[in-house]
């Protein structure tokens, strides 16, 4: 009863805003590919859930994953409205854990609010990871990083990492229960790593390598020889583009490729084609913006990380950290997928929103001047949600294609047998 009088506002708040700002996503047709392979899937498991234990399905590889499937498929089958609710869902409930990981580090209630309102309006990775079935491995996974992350590190804050602790045994327990892809396992790793070194002193001065993180790393050890062994090998994170020095490089760009993207999300695609002239002015210079950007996010990096607070720190290295594991999928030039920074924009939310409120308090005896620094945070709503919409549009019309309702009438039929 005590949480559900401190937090159960923001709950609702955030289930209020992803609803309403992204429920005009559950009208929107079953158009992706992916999205009917992994019903059919779906189907044939369904006829027989053991199978899932040594199947090497496109998506939902891993049977809690596909467990969770399993279920929604014998509630929705090939209706579309069902799968995105449920997308939502874990959307909100991710904002929710971000909400609490940020009031337990930073503890201020109004800026973890801030940040978890611009992670729930999808600031940073644009709604994209929301409109599909097959993006619900990534939301679920995300989820999982989050739960696990939050738990260990309240175990670690408030109890001093006992690993007799309620926290650590469930945050272990979902650890090993999902199975964690191979980018989900050193991301958790990585983000746990940071945590511990930047709140050293918080800590109570325990070591780094205190023994519930080296019971992680031998997890993750079992995990990625596992994977590597009996893992579905394609899609992969990592895609080899040549010789270990070009595979760094490749990674290396990418990491400011990606950044870039999330603040200044313009890339080559239909939706700039027909977009107005002012957007394609921008366009047209987006090199000279993007090295701009890129130093940019290079010099807040620095200061941030010798100046910035702990809780900043420890944020900037997860932007960091959650980002790595895709920056070898795609080769210089190609499009990126927007996807992949989902867990990568929760570090900016927050970032964006200590920016904001810190500038605000400092502007705090200038009255209506104080909330000035809050236009930038309402403009990455504004261009989120247009942007969304635009997506949401061409992905209605993708869905309205003869082959596609075509693909929809074959897995409603599946549903009638």
């Amino acid at each position: 009863m005590r949480l559900i009088r401190a937090h159960g506002f923001v709950v609702l708040l955030l289930l209020v805003v992803i609803f309403a700002a992204f429920g005009v996503l559950m009208a929107t047709p079953l158009f992706n590919p992916l999205d009917f392979t992994i019903i059919k899937d779906a189907h044939i498991l369904s006829l027989n859930t053991m199978d899932m234990f040594r199947y090497l399905g496109t998506y939902f590889s891993q049977p809690v994953l596909q467990l969770f499937f399993l279920l929604e498929y014998s509630l929705f089958c090939a209706d579309q409205h069902g799968y995105i609710a449920v997308n939502l869902l874990l959307h909100a409930l991710n904002a929710l854990l971000l909400y609490m990981l940020i009031n337990m580090l930073f503890a201020r209630k109004p800026m973890a609010v801030l940040a978890a309102l611009l992670f729930a309006f999808s600031v940073g990775s644009y709604g994209k990871i929301l409109m599909t079935v097959a993006q619900q491995e990534s939301l679920l996974l995300a989820h999982l990083h989050l739960l696990v992350l939050y738990l260990l590190i309240r175990n670690d804050f408030r109890h001093e990492g006992r690993l007799s602790s309620p926290y650590f045994i469930l945050g272990l327990g979902i650890f090993l229960l999902s199975g964690l892809t191979k980018a989900s396992t050193f991301s958790v790793l990585g983000c746990l790593l940071a945590y511990k070194f930047f709140f050293y002193k918080e800590r109570g001065g325990r070591g780094v390598f205190s023994l519930d993180l080296l019971i992680l790393i031998g997890v993750g050890i079992v995990f990625y020889v596992a994977q590597s062994i009996w893992g579905y090998k394609s899609p992969t994170v990592f895609e080899h583009p040549g010789s270990p020095l070009q595979f760094t490089w490749v990674s290396f760009k990418n990491i400011f490729r990606y950044l870039n993207l999330m603040i200044f999300p313009l890339q080559p695609s239909s939706l700039v084609e027909r977009a107005n002239p002012v957007v394609q002015i921008v366009f047209d210079i987006r090199t000279y913006i993007r090295v701009f950007l890129t130093l940019a996010i290079i010099s807040y990096s620095f200061f941030g990380i010798v100046f910035g607070s702990r809780a900043v720190r420890f944020f900037i290295a997860w932007t960091y950290i959650s980002v790595l594991p895709f920056t070898g999928a795609s080769a210089p030039g190609e499009w990126l997928n927007l996807q992949h920074l989902y867990l990568t924009s929760l570090g900016f939310c927050v970032i964006l929103a200590a920016g904001t409120m810190g500038l605000s308090n400092l502007l705090k005896i200038r009255r209506w001047r104080r909330y000035i620094p809050y236009l930038v945070p309402v403009s990455y709503v504004v261009l989120t949600l247009w942007i969304t919409f635009e997506i949401n549009s061409q992905n209605r019309r993708a869905g309205q294609q003869p082959h596609v309702m075509g693909w929809r009438a074959e897995v409603e039929s599946l549903c009638k047998d």
